[in-house]
């Protein structure tokens, strides 16, 4: 007899999998799923989710499309020593996977539509985001400044995706990979470590030191 809930692995599980995951992420975010509860919307035992995944930031990215672990751009760019042209061309190629796209939707659209559609899915990215990047980058700057810093960063970033696959402007729409990051590389070093305007509080509370 059967066990309820489990099924023997398939051609289709993995997908099985995926699409509950999701479901889950977009219902109630990164962190609140389990991969135990992911594996009951799905149906299979949750050795089947072991099997193909190492861990829920393998199947959250999966899930989003995403196409490739933040984080290990972030590792990359750290150790290499490398500037904001690599990181733009980077996140580019990310989002250029398996061009022309299966479904005619790049990877930056799918992850944008999940989040647009629903709150709990941009908490989930913006909680992914926290745990799997921001958490090993900005160590050495001090709090306030290295928020800001991510938060440019990132604009910066998804921008970039927006006009590109989103509004398709040109001429970011059809320029090669390698342009595109060399255009914007220069605005990402300053947001990276170059020199930022105060922010307006800090402005606030020097000009009150200087009262007394």
């Amino acid at each position: 007899m059967a066990h309820v809930g489990r099924r023997r692995g398939s051609r289709d599980t993995r997908g099985d999998i995926v699409a509950a995951a999701r479901e889950a992420f977009v219902e109630e975010g990164y962190v609140r799923p389990s991969l135990r509860s992911i594996a009951r919307r799905a149906g299979v035992h949750p050795a089947l989710v072991h099997h193909y995944f190492t861990g829920k930031p393998e199947l959250f990215t999966e899930a989003l499309k995403l196409g490739r672990d933040p984080r290990e751009i972030v590792l990359e760019m750290a150790e290499g020593g490398r500037s904001g042209t690599h990181l733009a061309q980077a996140f580019l190629e990310l989002w250029e996977q398996g061009r022309p796209w299966e479904g005619g939707l790049p990877p930056f659209v799918t992850a944008a539509q999940a989040v647009a559609s629903s709150p709990e899915a941009a908490a989930g990215l913006r909680e992914y985001l926290e745990d799997r990047v921001w958490s090993v980058v900005g160590g050495h700057q001090p709090p306030g400044e290295r928020e800001r810093r991510r938060a440019l960063v990132a604009s910066q970033l998804i921008g970039l995706g927006w006009a590109r696959y989103v509004l398709r402007l040109e001429p970011l729409a059809s320029a090669p990979v390698e342009d595109v990051a060399r255009w914007v590389g220069p605005t990402l070093d300053r947001y990276l470590e170059g020199p930022l305007e105060p922010a307006a509080e800090a402005e606030v509370d020097a000009d009150r030191s200087s009262e007394h």
